[in-house]
């Protein structure tokens, strides 16, 4: 008899309707603090600028699909870029690209 034991963790992060506001973008600081939090050692800046430029092969390039849509990134941005909404539209367009290949 093989005995099976399934762990599952959840996280829920509560946040108040102030915090959950989305604030007005400002340009970069380049504190670095977006890569500092990616649970997946990725540069959530340049990946959102990469993106937005539809650079998708440098976006693929950079392991894009590695990113777990956390929202680390954009919720440490202290100067609010909407680092994640980039990433996944890069995400949905190089995810098409790559299927596209294998066709």
């Amino acid at each position: 008899i093989i005995t099976i034991i399934i762990i599952i963790l959840v996280t829920i992060l509560i946040i108040n309707n102030t915090e959950a506001k989305r604030s007005q973008a400002v340009n970069c600081i380049r504190c670095g603090k977006c890569t500092t939090v990616c649970p997946m050692g990725l540069e959530p800046f340049y990946l959102s600028q990469v993106a937005k430029m539809e650079n998708f092969d440098a976006a693929e390039k950079n392991r894009i699909m590695d990113c777990i849509e956390c929202g680390s990134c954009m919720f440490i941005c202290p100067s609010y870029r909407p680092l994640l909404d980039y990433i996944r539209l890069g995400k949905s367009k190089v995810g098409k690209i790559m299927r596209s290949r294998q066709n």
